[in-house]
């Protein structure tokens, strides 16, 4: 689980203490229909591809789609891996095998990569609301 740091937890908090009315809602917008793809494209790079090349070897996971965003809960996304995808939080529990390197924290790095632009995004997203 990734958290909003002090910094930016500070300009979330002023934006919508300043524009109370529609803060709640136009943050759950910004996280539950842009973050998703957001963090996707974040975390997507750090991925490195096994180079298993076998007959019957499916593709790579930095060429294929395989987040699942689950927006169930109120002012947070998550950013998960479906199907046959879902082995990729081995490298970020930590261990090691003989074929993998652990603890390469991708979807932690990749997700406070984008936390800058998502704040942002939610700041404007409540201050729009104002306006709008």
């Amino acid at each position: 689980m990734v958290l909003v740091g002090e910094t930016d937890y500070a300009a979330i908090t002023v934006a919508a203490q300043q524009y109370p009315a529609h803060a709640e809602e136009a943050i759950n917008s910004v996280l539950h229909g842009e973050a998703g793809p957001v963090i996707y494209r974040s975390i997507n790079p750090l991925i490195h591809a096994s180079g298993r090349t076998f007959k019957g070897h499916s593709v790579s996971a930095t060429a294929a789609h395989w987040p699942e965003y689950r927006t169930g809960e109120n002012l947070a996304v998550t950013v998960a891996a479906n199907g046959a995808y879902r082995y990729l939080y081995f490298p970020d529990d930590g261990s090691n095998t003989k074929r993998h390197a652990g603890n390469q924290q991708f979807f932690r790095r990749g997700a406070e990569a984008v936390i800058p632009q998502l704040v942002e995004r939610c700041v404007e997203a409540i201050t729009s609301a104002w306006d709008g």
